[in-house]
């Protein structure tokens, strides 16, 4: 979620955006070996409507100021709540030139997705996303929603002309659609983080951005890093772990349905909707854990496991081992939870 408040304003917010259930774990499972022990560098901050932790060691140093202007750098690209942001501009437009880095890695990405998953993965549909009350304008219950007319929005016919001798791509489309990259950008904003710090000379690290990470090497134990997936929870305060997944050189990412949403008469409305029908998804699946080698990759198809359910992701995941995903689902069977991990997950899962 590529968002721009002020910390007042994030607060306004926490009983209505979705928490993703993390938890840094650290643990000593060393098992009586003797590991070096060095000292860890963390910075924190709130960006994106959210909050951001980033731990590392080694000899080089970050500052809080160069990580806030990098994610400052994406929101200016990525972010539906920045007026001057490229996607802003691009929204607004039905022919614009864009010369955006950011923007175009992320558009192609998108598309990339959206192909895969038979459009599970939607990119074009914030005509839905504002209409159900989950836009920039924030938890708006809407009223009299002509679902019909809106999806005739969401469409991924966006025509894209690279331009020679340039690296600049002219973009063609319909009055009406209009892109949203939070099923994708948040992560994408980890691996640009991760990548700075790589840059910088740095090996070992854990970024995460509000619940989506990216983790390198070792922890300051000499330990592979080890993240706690929480039980799903609508109750902000109410945080009980999962499992434990230890992460090797890998990116995780988590989409829910349990805790972004509003009621209305007496139904709940989760911010993630099927493009299919035009509505916030109902079945069972309530948290989807996506492992990738990227983050981006990871965020992105958390969103489409999201819409395609428990069954729809086994049978996804079944017909795509070329993709090297892993998933742990939770989900509600008649009442109970149950767990589902993909069969490479497993090794890398403790129990609590």
């Amino acid at each position: 979620m590529v968002e721009d408040k002020s910390t007042n304003s994030l607060m306004k917010y926490y009983t209505f955006l979705f928490f993703v259930p993390l938890i840094i774990c650290s643990c000593d499972n060393t098992k009586g070996e003797q590991k070096a022990i060095v000292t860890a560098e963390i910075v924190q901050g709130v960006a994106q409507g959210t909050t951001y932790s980033i731990k590392y060691n080694g000899e080089h140093k970050v500052t809080k100021l160069e990580i806030d202007s990098v994610l400052r750098g994406i929101d200016l690209s990525l972010s539906a709540w920045v007026d001057e942001s490229t996607l802003t501009a691009f929204n607004n437009s039905d022919s614009i030139t864009v010369k955006d880095p950011h923007f175009l890695t992320v558009f192609y990405r998108s598309e990339e997705v959206y192909d895969v998953t038979g459009g599970a993965f939607q990119p074009m549909i914030m005509p839905l996303t504002r209409a159900w009350g989950f836009g920039p304008e924030g938890g708006q219950v809407k009223n009299d929603i002509n679902i019909d007319s809106i999806r005739t929005l969401v469409n991924f016919d966006v025509v894209a002309l690279p331009n020679e001798n340039s690296q600049s791509v002219t973009f063609l489309k319909k009055a009406g659609r209009q892109l949203d990259v939070n099923g994708i950008a948040q992560g994408y904003s980890v691996d640009v983080v991760a990548e700075f710090l790589e840059r910088r000379g740095i090996v070992n690290y854990m970024v995460e951005i509000g619940g989506e990470l990216r983790a390198k090497g070792k922890n300051e134990k000499g330990e592979l890093w080890r993240i706690g997936v929480d039980k799903p929870s609508s109750t902000l305060n109410e945080r009980t772990l999962e499992v434990i997944i230890t992460l090797e050189n890998s990116s995780l990412a988590t989409s829910g349905s349990y805790r972004k949403f509003y009621e209305k008469n007496g139904r709940k409305f989760s911010h993630t909707i099927d493009p299919q029908t035009g509505e916030p998804v109902i079945h069972n699946l309530l948290s989807v854990t996506v492992l990738a080698s990227n983050c981006t990759s990871a965020d992105a198809f958390a969103t489409a496991f999201m819409v395609q359910g428990v069954k729809g992701t086994q049978d996804f995941l079944a017909h795509h081992p070329e993709l090297d995903l892993s998933v742990y689902m939770i989900y509600d069977e008649n009442g109970e939870m149950k767990t589902y991990a993909s069969e490479k997950l497993l090794a890398l899962i403790e129990d609590v």
